[in-house]
């Protein structure tokens, strides 16, 4: 089933690990509380530390701070009244809390080895010092993190197998060992998660994907921050960006005149469009945009067919993120009818990828992720240009 016979072993010597150590690998999935709703499941508060965390926009998860350990929960946001993981952190070298609760995953902090199976979990680790700590990844190849990307090439970092959880190699990370794992979650499970449970590595999911608004998915290095002790820092740093976002909020608060906007790309026929509560689409209200979907309540995409977007925003003023196109000449390339559009003849066309390397490898996905203040000033820059003449955009590029 592996690739090398010693496979078997390692894991039958990994199982009988855990099986002596039962009370520090409880598995992480619980039920009782609402999707996405705050609570504890202990009662006593009164125990307090010198700092603690505050979850001001995320919804997917919490953080209570006691004297001797944090309880971190994340809630499920495909299932009403199911909490999806709970974690308990306490020092290296302490006890081990103990509490009748169940299904509560035990983890010792702070974490020396992490491996991570989403690119936007790197943006959280290097912005907090921790890009060390970092022994493996998922698509590797596709890092864009210069200093990472090189201890990839020198075979410092190995890939540990394809997105969204799947083709997962097992013997890599038995081999690699490390002491946490950072995912994201997905309404459902993969096998090869369900293989890394069961040997008794401890798994962190992190659904900063799935929050509605900017500051809400930045917020999400906090949770990150809470396994290695660096909760202050993670404060500290997102503090600042919610300043700088609320401020550059501001400039676009007063203007007048809204520029109109298309977004999405076709896929097999089928375009699908940002519901007005999606997270990009959240960009576009704060920066003083027009959008015919505004009212709209759908927080995914919807499907469209190319004749009604073209009957809702052929005279669009700027068209942003159309698909994986790079250059005018890529949209050109997908057919004639993505030509008529105004935004297109007008030269008015931007996508995510200014920050890109020849391996596919994006900025968008790491860095953008935890400073969602200057997503903003790229967006405020590209639709009210008069409000920032000095600047460049940062993330996002006009295509040629």
């Amino acid at each position: 089933m592996y690739k090398r016979s010693s496979m078997k072993w390692k894991m039958l010597m990994w199982q009988s690990c855990i099986l002596s150590v039962v009370l520090l690998s409880l598995t992480a999935c619980s039920e009782g509380a609402s999707t996405w709703k705050k609570e504890s499941c202990f009662e006593d508060d009164s125990i307090t530390s010198d700092f603690k965390t505050k979850v001001k926009y995320a919804r997917g998860f919490s953080i209570n701070v006691k004297e001797s350990y944090k309880e971190i929960t994340v809630y499920n946001p495909w299932k009403n009244d199911v909490v999806l993981c709970k974690y308990i952190l306490f020092p290296k070298g302490k006890p081990l809390p103990f509490f009748e609760a169940e299904n509560v995953t035990y983890i010792q902090t702070p974490i020396n080895s992490v491996a991570v199976f989403s690119n936007t979990h790197i943006g959280p680790l290097v912005e907090l010092g921790l890009a060390d700590k970092i022994v493996g990844i998922t698509r590797a190849n596709k890092i864009y993190n210069k200093r990472l990307s090189v201890k990839v090439k020198n075979g410092e970092i190995p890939s540990l197998g394809g997105a969204h959880n799947k083709n997962i190699d097992i013997e890599a990370i038995v081999d690699l060992n490390p002491e946490l794992i950072i995912l994201s979650a997905f309404n459902e499970v993969k096998s090869g998660e369900s293989h890394l449970d069961q040997i008794g590595f401890k798994l962190a999911y992190a659904l900063n994907w799935m929050e509605d608004t900017p500051l809400a998915r930045a917020e999400w290095i906090k949770f990150v921050a809470a396994f290695f002790n660096k909760d202050k820092e993670a404060d500290e740093f997102f503090n600042k960006v919610e300043g700088n976002y609320n401020e550059i909020r501001k400039l676009a608060e007063k203007v007048e005149k809204k520029a109109s906007v298309l977004m999405g790309w076709s896929y097999k026929g089928i375009w699908y469009m940002p519901g007005g509560q999606n997270y990009m689409v959240s960009y576009l209200r704060d920066a003083g945009a027009d959008y015919f979907l505004f009212a709209d309540s759908t927080r995914g995409n919807i499907p469209m067919s190319v004749e009604n977007v073209l009957d809702n925003c052929n005279d669009a003023d700027i068209w942003i993120y159309p698909g994986i196109c790079k250059s005018r000449q890529d949209i050109e390339n997908a057919g004639e009818v993505f030509t008529q559009f105004k935004a297109f003849r007008d030269h008015e066309v931007y996508n995510i990828y200014k920050r890109s390397n020849a391996r596919g490898g994006s900025d968008w996905w790491e860095t953008a992720t935890i400073r969602p203040d200057i997503v903003l000033k790229d967006f405020i820059k590209i639709l009210h240009p008069e409000i920032l003449p000095q600047d460049s955009t940062y993330f996002i590029s006009k295509l040629h």
